[in-house]
């Protein structure tokens, strides 16, 4: 695998991205012959420290309620801690990469799936949450001590299907199960007080950066604050995009297709209407 390196000029948090699916992507094209020499050079002269008994195929301390697995390695883990609140891990990894040459990755999966029935996953998270404690399915701690891009999570996506079949690729899918006897809060929550300068920034193209497709009696609450559209943007009230209000050059103005219907200049201070 030929090694990649790029110079890329500093650039605003908004727009560097990593592209670590592009470079995945060219390194498979250039072969892989040389991983395994590259491996060995990374820890030459390095001595591995192992202690601890044997490891088997299957762990367990305790019982717990376990699906049916079809797992090459299972570790099982069951507490019942009622002392002081401490952290139970089942498996701890700690990686720490002082190079400044280098994709440290501390977890990798990778899966190549042709299934026409079922679901492929390549990590899958499942909670159980009978208590009042906090819980997360998935939690992401960043704590940014450098300039450039920091992710809590990082999704890249690459499409090349060209059938007619109708087909849909998602970054991130949240979905509330229909047989819920209630429904959820918070689809996505944005929150903290330590607050966001942009709480969700779209920078990318398409036909609709916000699609509201559902049964909602209000598409969007701002709870009073202000929508912004800029000089020349404008609102659409019809489903024909036909009709539009928008402000431009000192006036309000109501749009007909492409002609100007109506207008109203804000040169004076108070106007009756």
């Amino acid at each position: 695998m030929k090694q990649i390196t790029q110079k890329t000029a500093a650039r605003s948090p908004e727009t560097t991205r990593r592209g670590f699916l592009r470079t995945a992507l060219a390194a498979a094209f250039g072969g892989v012959s040389g991983a395994a020499a590259w491996a060995r050079e990374a820890v030459e002269g390095r001595s591995l420290k192992t202690d601890g008994e044997v490891l088997k195929q299957r762990v367990s301390l305790g019982v717990p309620p376990v699906e049916p697995l079809d797992t090459m390695i299972h570790f099982q883990r069951s507490d019942d801690n009622n002392g002081r609140a401490m952290t139970h891990e089942i498996l701890s990894l700690s990686h720490e990469e002082k190079g400044k040459n280098s994709y440290p990755w501390t977890v990798y999966a990778h899966l190549d799936t042709h299934h026409e029935q079922g679901d492929a996953c390549v990590l899958c998270s499942r909670l159980h949450k009978y208590g009042p404690g906090w819980s997360a399915g998935l939690h992401s701690e960043v704590f940014a001590h450098n300039r450039a891009v920091a992710l809590g999570v990082n999704v890249e996506m690459f499409n090349d299907y060209t059938g007619s079949e109708a087909t849909r690729n998602i970054g991130v899918n949240v979905q509330s199960i229909s047989c819920s006897p209630k429904p959820c809060d918070f689809g996505m929550q944005i929150h903290g007080d330590g607050g966001f300068t942009r709480a969700i920034n779209i920078d990318s193209k398409g036909d609709v950066a916000i699609d509201v497709n559902g049964s909602y009696k209000t598409g969007i609450d701002l709870h009073g604050k202000e929508i912004r559209l800029g000089d020349g943007g404008s609102i659409l009230l019809d489903e024909k995009d036909q009709v539009r209000l928008r402000y431009h050059n000192g006036a309000i103005e109501i749009w007909k297709g492409d002609r100007r219907a109506a207008f109203l200049t804000l040169s004076d201070n108070d106007r009756r209407l």
